[in-house]
């Protein structure tokens, strides 16, 4: 009925796309109640498929290209690695073999040379600097077998605590039990204390102090006289504290002027003193840790303490001490046999050739001796006319330095 009512009312393409619709609606409509009439399935709610998205109109027109297909959950396999296919052989490592280590090879002992039994002895006292400075003396004489180092130093010692230890009543009993051929003196770094006598205490560095100490050292040195042992004073060194730097000073002037005024008659003990401030400070006067050691090497002479001295800086001090300890412990000539001749053999006689100084040559040597030419020179030298008026005077040859004629000719 609908195909013969829409042909009268619409014409054309218009009537064409309506009863198209038309029809494909009444099939969609009648598909459902058809399939429910012949085949009614029952399905169990753990059988039944999923619900498909319902078509509509537009999808049955013109195709359901919106609808997704089911994703299936798929497990894949995992990917296996492949190993890069080798191009050449593989290389065979050789075995590393570890080499032993070369032992280190400590530099053999320095032969210890026995002292002579009759070696003369140098006797070091004084406090704990004294024993440093034996240390030394005992490394620098190490090869003499004649000269043998006594350490009877005592470290707390010192001339303002004489109630500690006094060398003026110490010192006679070890020069008889040692007998040494010098005694080596260096005192004074424990000494800038005050010092109490009869009940009066001194500070350092006053005029009282510095009288009463000067006392002391002059009655040391009587006791070292009368003994006949000559002396080697060896005076204090700068540290780092620069009050205690400043009353060694002090103590360096009150040493020296005590040695000088010791008799150097014959039959009197000799008595040296030793410098060595300039040793052990900069080149500013001021104290400083390092310093040129014995070999010119710059090496550290002094501890972190400013007081203490390195092995380098008891080299150094015995150093300063060495010289004179040689001079004094020189044989005599006397003692010494001039040449182990026989008795019948005469000695011969000395010739003595004269000798004819000349004195140094001045410019004007060739002036005084009147001659006109240089040593050596052959050649004839003209001679300038002397001014009118003037004193006659040798003029300089041609060519001398001295000559200033101008222009040249």
């Amino acid at each position: 009925m609908l195909q013969t009512i829409l042909p009268r009312a619409l014409s054309g393409k218009t009537s064409r796309i309506v009863l198209a619709v038309l029809c494909a609606l009444s099939v969609f409509l009648s598909i459902p109640a058809t399939v429910q009439a012949q085949e009614p399935v029952i399905q169990l709610a753990q059988q039944q498929p999923p619900q498909q998205k319902r078509r509509t109109l537009f999808d049955m027109l013109f195709g359901n290209s919106r609808e997704q297909q089911p994703q299936q959950n798929t497990v894949r396999p995992p990917v296996q690695q492949q190993q890069p296919r080798r191009t050449t052989a593989p290389v065979k490592k050789k075995p590393v073999i570890a080499k032993p280590k070369p032992a280190i090879v400590a530099p053999p002992p320095a032969p210890v040379i026995a002292k002579n039994p009759d070696a003369a002895k140098i006797l070091v006292i004084g406090d704990f600097i004294a024993g440093g400075l034996a240390e030394g003396l005992t490394e620098t004489f190490a090869d003499a077998a004649d000269l043998q180092v006594i350490n009877r130093s005592n470290g707390s010692s010192g001339f303002v605590r004489q109630d500690y230890y006094n060398w003026s009543k110490e010192l006679p009993a070890i020069l008889a039990e040692q007998k040494p051929a010098v005694i080596v003196m260096m005192i004074g770094a424990n000494d800038r204390q005050t010092i109490t006598q009869k009940s009066i205490s001194l500070v350092p560095d006053s005029d009282e102090w510095k009288k009463l100490y000067q006392d002391r050292v002059e009655a040391f040195l009587q006791v070292t006289t009368k003994s006949g042992v000559p002396v080697i004073w060896v005076g204090q060194l700068s540290y780092q504290s620069a009050a205690l730097s400043q009353t060694m000073l002090s103590l360096n002037t009150s040493y020296k002027q005590a040695v000088e005024q010791t008799p150097t008659t014959e039959g009197a003990a000799k008595a040296v003193f030793v410098d060595v401030w300039d040793g052990f400070v900069d080149d500013k006067g001021g104290f400083t840790q390092t310093g040129v050691d014995v070999s010119g090497q710059t090496v550290r002479l002094r501890g972190n303490d400013g007081i203490t001295l390195t092995a380098a800086g008891k080299l150094k001090l015995a150093f300063y001490a060495e010289k004179p300890l040689r001079q004094l412990l020189k044989p005599s000539p006397a003692a010494t046999p001039a040449n182990d001749l026989k008795s019948n053999e005469p000695m011969a006689t000395p010739v003595h050739k004269e000798m004819t100084r000349i004195g140094p040559m001045k410019l004007r040597d060739l002036d005084q001796a009147g001659e006109d030419t240089l040593l050596g020179d052959t050649s004839t030298a003209a001679k300038t006319s002397a001014r009118p008026g003037a004193a006659e005077t040798k003029a300089a040859p041609l060519g001398r330095a001295d000559n200033f004629q101008w222009p040249r000719p």
